[in-house]
């Protein structure tokens, strides 16, 4: 998936520590293995390659993983798109030229990206266009990391932390029935203190601008896409959520990070178990910061 895993467990003895951690490890790496575009081998890049041309069979996970991507697309008005992945590769090539993309270029890819024209089984996927892809790198770090966690359970560990990517989760406390201890990085260092998250079984997972973009023509462009205009997204440099499991944090932190604030905060309200944090600097009175209600009762006091 392009990044590193770390996993942490709680466990009595050492021989069970390590058959724990390779377990969920294993559970990682056929994640890995499956759904990411690095691997030519992996099923999605197969149906990236073949989809429109015949209904590709797909393992019961990947399925799991595209379907629950469909329902974050509909809950976010298209703003969570898996199959936004055409846009990305406009924007990768327009890096590359060095000339940003036409109005007439962003519209005849737009045409070939939105998850209705998926047509999903119980077992297989097709396209209904040609030139469609998906890309799950917004949600299978996610199931990546809730996998794991199922694993680790599965070897009896009540306590442990999994982290891919600066994505994480947690299940129970460290040792002395602490909470574990999350830094939340700050894409303006030196304005703010440290954010130091206490979580104990949930997931948190940041999304953002500030380490990864595009650049042309001497101008720096959101590595994140809106699906819904084909153009990267502005002025949120970094979006932050909480929630039970990681799948839903992950997927969860790109929409907020294409809604804006404005949108973001109800959204994320409206949702059992899931708390925000917003870096906007679209306002014209400088950066603020929005939170949801119940975000700050997981802060550490500064």
């Amino acid at each position: 998936m392009g990044t590193l895993a770390r996993i942490v467990v709680v466990a009595t003895d050492e021989p069970h520590a390590r058959r724990a951690i390779e377990r969920a490890a294993g559970a990682v790496r056929s994640v890995a293995a499956s759904m990411s575009t690095y691997r030519p081998e992996s099923e999605i890049s197969i149906l990236n390659r073949n989809g429109a041309n015949a209904e590709i069979p797909l393992s019961e996970n990947v399925v799991h993983v595209l379907e629950r991507s469909v329902q974050f697309c509909e809950l976010t008005g298209g703003a969570f798109d898996v199959t936004y992945a055409p846009l990305r590769s406009l924007w990768r090539r327009a890096e590359e030229r060095g000339v940003t993309p036409t109005d007439e270029e962003i519209s005849a890819v737009r045409a070939r990206v939105g998850s209705k024209l998926m047509r999903l089984s119980r077992s297989s996927c097709l396209f209904g266009t040609p030139g469609m892809a998906v890309d799950l790198g917004g949600i299978a770090k996610g199931f990546a990391i809730d996998l794991a966690c199922e694993a680790l359970r599965a070897e009896g560990i009540d306590g442990a932390l999994v982290d891919i990517g600066g994505d994480m989760r947690t299940l129970g406390r460290r040792p002395g029935g602490e909470a574990w201890k999350v830094l939340v990085n700050d894409p303006t260092p030196g304005e703010n203190p440290p954010l130091i998250l206490l979580l104990a079984d949930r997931a948190v997972a940041t999304s953002g601008d500030y380490q990864r973009f595009f650049t042309i023509d001497g101008q720096r462009f959101s590595h994140i896409v809106d699906p819904r205009t084909g153009r990267p997204v502005e002025s949120i440099p970094s979006a932050t959520v909480i929630a039970r499991d990681a799948l839903t944090a992950d997927a969860l932190a790109t929409a907020i990070s294409v809604l804006g604030p404005g949108a973001a905060r109800p959204l994320i309200e409206s949702l059992d178990g899931a708390e925000c944090l917003i870096l906007s600097t679209r306002e014209a009175s400088g950066p603020r910061i929005v939170k949801s209600s119940g975000f700050d009762a997981f802060c550490q006091a500064r």
